[in-house]
């Protein structure tokens, strides 16, 4: 009985994907254990390591349809090892002529690893092909919305105008830099490994080294100068790497679910199939899909640290290490591809109010100029002493409800040192955008040039 989100079949596919939960299947992973015990045993005849008939007998019976499933079942209720009940089937499987060369001079480890680095190259080819899709719907955010003035943010105040298409600039970029860090990080992460109890390979004699390259070659991956039983810093880069994709993933949400909240109303997620709302409040619309994102960036973020931990591997082999990973690998995989499925979907419908946008901006009004009015007045005040008689206008602006462009006008100060078309401008935030509009172009162009050269697939690169 399913006892996770990502195994239900009623509530299905809420926190996964699946294309990502099919990669990590239980069947598939048996499966992809017994496909490495095959080439494994191939590559051994091949090299005059056993018998080429054993080999072709294991091959033949390396399936597991082909295996007693309840007599599997059974004594992996009674084994402490992850891969053992899997051999000894293999083993009564192929029989007596065959059997005993079976997982010949390599240890658990070695198909843990080596399928897991399997795993990880089909969910990365995904994540990777999701997030070229995320970035090219960015990109249609910022070229469509470059010159869309709204109100820049900090702090959580209204600071200064800002363009939509500088925002969704800057996430494009960021995505940019998480295509180019997979792209790094892939060559050092798909490499199997084959090393033997120890990681001398001494079970294997003379051919150690050529059966290790070749076996990993014929499955696909590369081969380490050294085995990497206690080394997991690919694994932690994996983990470190996708806690940053969904770092951006989960930003990006999160500022979506903000600017939809109801004082604002300038972003909003597409609308469900069915317009489905709050249970309770039929005006309300959530953000679910963006919200789902902002909680598996969460995840991934807490589960990176387990892998990171992992690293701390003691002598040559340690089952706490490698088990931790085995826990957590399969999820930072299945969260951050389901988080880029989401994210998508809503970046692509996404309601942008250019209206709302416009009217939020108007009624901060010149309190977005007060930056340009105290570089206008410096000249004349000094810096300090207009930034402070603009702070005190400011303030008894807010506490009387006057316009300030009005009282600056007032101002004995001040007032004298502004023309008409000074306190014009004041009421006209959406012209001071500094060089927003060049910023975004040379972003914008950067990043197409940069996807011309991508591989269009991971694998490829």
């Amino acid at each position: 009985m399913p006892s996770h989100p990502i195994d239900f079949a009623i509530q299905a596919d809420v926190f996964s994907t699946r294309e990502l939960a099919a990669i990590f299947d239980e069947e598939a992973r048996l499966g992809r254990w017994l496909a490495i015990e095959a080439t494994l045993a191939q590559v051994q005849a091949e090299l005059g390591v056993i018998p080429a008939a054993a080999a072709a007998i294991i091959r033949e019976r390396a399936r597991l349809d082909g295996l007693d499933r309840e007599a599997l079942r059974a004594a992996y209720g009674r084994s402490r090892n992850s891969i053992l009940p899997l051999v000894a089937a293999l083993r009564q499987a192929c029989g007596p002529e065959a059997g005993d060369w079976v997982h010949h001079g390599v240890t658990t480890q070695d198909i843990l690893d080596t399928a897991a680095v399997l795993e990880i190259r089909d969910a990365l080819a995904l994540i990777y092909r999701d997030l070229r899709r995320l970035e090219e719907l960015v990109l249609g955010l910022a070229e469509r919305h470059r010159d869309t003035p709204m109100i820049g943010r900090t702090h959580g105040q209204a600071a200064l105008p800002i363009t939509f298409g500088l925002k969704a600039a800057g996430w494009a970029l960021e995505i940019r830099r998480h295509l180019e860090r997979l792209q790094a990080m892939a060559p050092r992460l798909l490499v199997g490994q084959l090393g033997g109890a120890v990681g001398t390979l001494a079970a294997l004699g003379p051919q150690a080294v050529a059966v290790a390259d070749l076996t990993l070659s014929r499955l696909g991956l590369g081969s380490p100068l050294l085995p990497w039983h206690n080394a997991r810093d690919t694994v932690a880069e994996l983990a470190a790497g996708l806690m940053l994709v969904t770092g951006t993933g989960g930003r990006i949400a999160n500022e979506i679910c903000q600017l939809g909240r109801s004082e604002l109303r300038e972003l909003r997620e597409p609308a469900p199939a069915g317009a489905a709302r709050s249970s309770t409040m039929p005006h309300k619309r959530n953000p679910v899909l963006a919200q789902r994102v902002v909680v598996l960036a969460r995840h991934v973020r807490a589960l990176a640290g387990v892998a990171a931990e992992a690293m701390g591997h003691e002598h040559e082999r340690d089952g706490r290490a490698l088990w931790s990973e085995w826990l957590a690998l399969p999820q930072i995989c299945i969260y951050s591809g389901t988080a880029l499925q989401y994210l998508g979907r809503v970046v692509e419908g996404l309601e942008v109010d250019k209206e709302r946008m416009a009217a939020n901006l108007a009624a901060e009004g010149a309190f977005l100029m007060s930056e340009w009015l105290q570089f206008r007045l410096a000249p004349s005040l000094g810096r300090a002493k207009a930034q402070q008689r603009l702070g005190e206008l400011a303030a008894r602006c807010q506490a009387s409800g006057r316009p300030l462009a009005e009282l600056v006008a007032a101002d004995p100060e001040i007032g004298s040192l502004l023309d008409p078309a000074d306190l014009a401008r004041l009421e006209r935030p959406a012209d001071y955008l500094g060089q927003t509009a060049a910023l975004v172009e040379r972003a914008l162009r950067t990043i197409r040039a940069a996807r011309d050269l991508d591989p269009v697939s991971l694998l490829s690169a």
